[in-house]
């Protein structure tokens, strides 16, 4: 018999098939499904079986109504469910975004009323825009028969949110009592904005401290599309894979023996501990309390607002600019 742990292995195993779709990371989605069914899937608890593209289609339409919990066995996906946005809705949106990709929410859905295609009354701006989020390959500026289109330079998202990265520095020693602990910097970074959706040290390099970093970055800055990081244990535990497709994020993992894909954090531990860190008088820190808020000082009156030679602006003015992006229901 399925148990709990079982049901939620095979939400997650399935969400990990799905998400690169949601998140818009494949070309075309139709081939990417024939791909991975033409051999046997290892699923949780049941083993290595043969699913054909239409199940995982069914799989992706269940998660876009129903969330993570859609994709445990025995889910009914639309039960406690509006589905407001028919199939038929749909086609049309998404045949319209492909004659007009360049223009905004707002101007799409406006479009759509007037030719009759959405009645206001019936299916309101917050549901159309929910709509689009689940859809991220019908955001605006993108080419729906090729949703993986870049529009700046090579290895930058152009939108905020779309991927975060993250990693763990090494801090500096904090006097207690007799002894001393090292401080762990657990760090996330966007993309495209370069802003630190939220940094904090921390004693321990561990699954609880990852999530209160995490809750933190999500509450202020809003939810990733995609989080990308490396092969450390604390980043391959089933708890943040689970949180991740909570949140409906895509988690990714850089290839063994390749540190340089992760260099946008990199550089700004580099800038802590050359901007930061070289300034501190680790013998006059008194807690984890007090180097967090010299911390979070220097973070909010030096690197949050200070020019960026790739952007030739400040992360936050980048990422405010873009502020209509932020998601913040899962």
């Amino acid at each position: 018999m399925l148990t709990a742990k079982d049901r939620e292995s095979i939400a997650l195993k399935k969400f990990s098939l799905i998400s690169p779709v949601l998140n818009g990371q494949v070309k075309n989605q139709k081939d990417y499904f024939e791909t991975i069914c033409v051999k046997p899937i290892d699923m949780p608890y049941y083993g290595f079986r043969m699913y054909s593209p239409k199940t995982l289609m069914c799989w992706l339409s269940d998660y876009r109504r129903g969330g993570l919990d859609s994709l445990k066995p025995g889910y009914r996906s639309d039960k406690g469910k509006s589905r407001k946005v028919s199939l038929e809705i749909a086609d049309e949106i998404r045949k319209k975004r492909s004659q007009m990709p360049r223009i905004t929410s707002a101007l799409l859905y406006e479009e759509l009323v007037k030719d009759k295609v959405i009645l206001p009354e019936k299916l309101s701006r917050a549901t159309f825009y929910r709509f689009l989020v689940a859809n991220p390959e019908l955001a605006a500026g993108k080419d729906p028969e090729n949703p993986g289109e870049k529009e700046l330079k090579r290895f930058s998202h152009q939108r905020i949110n779309e991927l975060w990265q993250t990693d763990i520095m090494f801090g500096p020693y904090i006097s207690i009592g007799k002894s001393k602990k090292q401080a762990y910097l657990i760090a996330f970074i966007d993309d495209a904005s370069r802003l630190i959706t939220h940094a904090q040290f921390f004693f321990f390099q561990n699954f609880v401290a990852l999530r209160v970093a995490l809750k933190e970055a999500v509450l202020k800055r809003g939810i990733p599309k995609m989080i990308y990081t490396d092969n450390g244990k604390v980043y391959r535990s089933d708890q943040l894979n689970m949180l991740c497709a909570g949140l409906g994020c895509s988690l990714i993992h850089t290839e063994p023996f390749t540190p340089t894909s992760k260099g946008k954090i990199e550089r700004f531990f580099h800038t802590v501990r050359q901007r930061f860190l070289s300034r501190l008088d680790p013998t006059k820190l008194k807690s984890l309390d007090q180097l967090n808020l010299y911390f979070w000082q220097w973070l909010e009156e030096d690197y949050q607002r200070k020019t960026h030679s790739a952007l030739n602006m400040s992360p936050l003015d980048f990422f405010m600019a873009q502020v209509h992006n932020i998601n913040l229901n899962p």
